[in-house]
């Protein structure tokens, strides 16, 4: 993280991302301070070594914006100190898109990559309202179900032409979201394809054969849940009662 955050400072100069020392790689971060800097850390809760952003903290040049999947996750994971500073910042929640949100995001696409009359209003609250506040999900569908107006011919769509695209539009999302986990993600994944369902014991057991520098089982709670945050797996009970298996519920629906 601290390489690339030097990429974006531009100070990467006989730094080499693999063997440079982390101590050598702050040193250059704190010497950059020509002017502030807005450090933006997308899913914040899947970082491993926290205890990096508290060294962020303290340099007067860098100001951070942290983004959480999980808050409660993420502070519960946090050193003493860091939690301190932290938890004095100010915070930002973020809701689910209301469906007025969602259409006016797809009026906006339509708009610029549709002629007039594809799509209607009531169409797109038909979207917004199958994305359940999701607006990849909504802009997926909206995509989809134009590819499948223009290979048939229609004019507009319809509702059959919307209703056929969300299946494929969660399947394609889903697919996107796995190819972008991490190697140790994908093994957690894969085990738990294999099994059907697995406790946190035998998933972690066969995590550590399959990999050849296994993370800790605190990672590994972390990655389980992120898997479950993008509905690629579900979770049932909890510690070790606790059973995981591949996700049953649509791409971008909350489980009821």
């Amino acid at each position: 993280m601290l390489y690339r955050l030097l990429e974006g400072l531009d100070r990467t100069l006989d730094i080499h991302r693999q063997s440079t020392p982390r101590d050598v790689l702050y040193d250059r971060i704190c010497e950059a301070n020509d002017d502030p800097y807005v450090v933006v850390l997308d899913e914040v809760d899947q970082l491993e070594e926290k205890d990096v952003l508290y060294d962020l903290y303290t340099l007067s040049h860098i100001s951070l914006i942290l983004i959480a999947n999980d808050e409660q996750e993420f502070y519960s994971n946090l050193g003493d100190r860091l939690y301190s500073r932290l938890t004095g910042s100010e915070r930002v929640q973020f809701d689910p898109y209301s469906l007025d949100e969602i259409v006016a995001i797809l009026d906006a696409r339509a708009n610029s990559g549709l002629a007039d009359g594809v799509v209607s209003r009531e169409q797109m609250e038909l979207i917004a309202d199958r994305a359940a506040g999701d607006a990849r999900v909504a802009i997926g569908i909206l995509r989809t179900a134009a590819r499948k107006a223009s290979r048939g011919g229609a004019e507009s769509l319809t509702t059959e032409i919307i209703d056929a695209a969300v299946p494929d539009t969660r399947s394609e999302l889903r697919q996107k979201t796995i190819e972008q986990l991490s190697h140790d993600q994908q093994v957690l994944y894969e085990i738990i394809e294999d099994h059907g369902e697995t406790t946190p014991g035998t998933l972690y057991e066969e995590y550590e054969q399959r990999c050849d520098d296994p993370k800790s089982r605190r990672s590994v709670r972390n990655y389980l849940g992120k898997m479950e945050h993008y509905h690629l797996i579900d979770a049932d009970g909890e510690k070790r009662a606790r059973v995981y298996r591949l996700s049953e519920s649509a791409f971008g629906a909350r489980n009821s």
